[in-house]
């Protein structure tokens, strides 16, 4: 029996009986089609005329990987009893088939999927009696891309119809999280990467101020493996470099020269072909701010300031000094005057006594000057 699979491989066999107009024919896949006789062999290899008509409800699918994909056929006319079904379905690649899903007399056999597909598609038993096969395809990967095959046979014939699916990969835009400060005249490198990467060399990349509020925003543009110097604004030209040699590795690097203070503002880093994007900030101060900031944080006092704060201190001692003798010598000298004062009118009340004791007679004279 395997040799007769084999010789008629790639062949359509029809045989025409005149008596009952009963068609009898193999499989048309032409795709592995001796594992077709034996996945369906307890169906009947005589059925009546081929009126089965199978089609898929899309003929291209895109999804992105990780996500999710329905793929569905519908086939007429509807099978009477879904144990009649026989349903085979496999991706198809340059280097295999894999065998997608399998349904045997309406139960789905699981043990012949593929491993590569192993617990990720769903078979929606509920629509199967209305000629409608979905298979819902979980967590895509890269290597579902490809040909997909179903072949449906029922007590009705057997056809077949195909869809391509391709699964793209999510990347990512990421910015650089260091703050972008830099001083008046100097250097920045703003820089973002993709996640996973992969060669952005024939990909657009553009660089726009996103604070500016205006059309003509454009700091940088690199596009057709060229950077693009015309839609640049008036003051980034000359003054942007686009790293080319990062770009194989999915890193795109821009450096902006000397710098002035209307560069402060928000950069966007934007792929049209990867719909992303990502936001840098960018600070410009002043080169004497920055140098007082760095003095008033990193250094330490001068020395030469330390000598003005003690010499300072010496010259109030000095002076407190010069002040405590000026008024010692000020008391001493009013101690003094007190002194002969108080001498001196000793001196003449003893002068007056002897003046009376020489001339008593004298006294009233005296007194009465002294009255007078």
């Amino acid at each position: 029996m395997s040799v007769f699979y084999s010789s008629v491989r790639f062949l359509l066999c029809w045989s025409l009986f005149s008596a009952t107009e009963t068609i009898c024919f193999c499989p048309d896949s032409f795709i592995l089609l001796s594992e077709w006789f034996d996945l369906l062999l307890p169906l009947p290899l005589c059925l009546s005329a081929g009126t089965l008509v199978v089609n898929v409800a899309q003929t291209f699918y895109q999804a992105e990987e990780n996500h999710h994909i329905t793929l569905e056929w519908t086939f007429t006319p509807k099978t009477l009893s879904s144990s009649n079904i026989y349903i085979l379905c496999q991706q198809i690649t340059d280097q295999r088939a894999s065998r997608l899903f399998h349904l045997h007399e309406g139960v789905e056999v699981s043990e012949s999927q593929d491993e590569q597909f192993s617990g990720r598609v769903q078979f929606d038993k509920d629509v199967l009696r209305e000629g409608r096969l979905r298979l819902d395809v979980s967590r895509l990967r890269t290597e579902d891309s490809g040909l997909y095959l179903c072949e449906v046979n029922t007590e009705s014939g057997s056809s077949s119809d195909k869809c391509r699916l391709s699964v793209t990969v999510i990347h990512q835009i990421t910015c650089q999280t260091e703050p972008n400060q830099a001083e008046e005249g100097g250097d920045v490198s703003l820089q973002c990467r993709l996640d996973p990467s992969v060669d952005l060399r024939k990909e657009t990349l553009e660089f726009t101020r996103a604070d500016l509020n205006r059309e003509d925003d454009v700091v940088h543009l690199y596009r057709h493996e060229k950077d693009q110097t015309d839609p640049q604004m008036d003051q980034y030209r000359d003054r942007t470099t686009l790293i080319h040699e990062d770009l194989i590795r999915g890193i795109i690097s821009l450096n902006i020269s000397s710098l002035t203070l209307t560069d402060s503002g928000l950069y966007t880093c934007y792929v049209p072909g990867l719909a992303d994007s990502c936001t840098m900030n960018v600070t410009v101060v002043r080169k004497d701010q920055d140098n007082r900031t760095n003095t008033t944080i990193i250094e330490p006092e001068k020395p030469g300031a330390e000598k003005m704060d003690v010499g300072a201190i010496v010259g109030g001692v000095h002076g407190a000094l010069i002040g405590l003798g000026l008024i010692l010598i000020g008391v001493l000298v009013k101690l003094g005057i007190i002194k002969n004062r108080c001498g001196t009118d000793q001196q003449v009340a003893a002068d007056r006594s002897q003046t009376e004791e020489l001339n008593p007679a004298g006294n009233g004279l005296i007194n009465v000057i002294s009255e007078a």
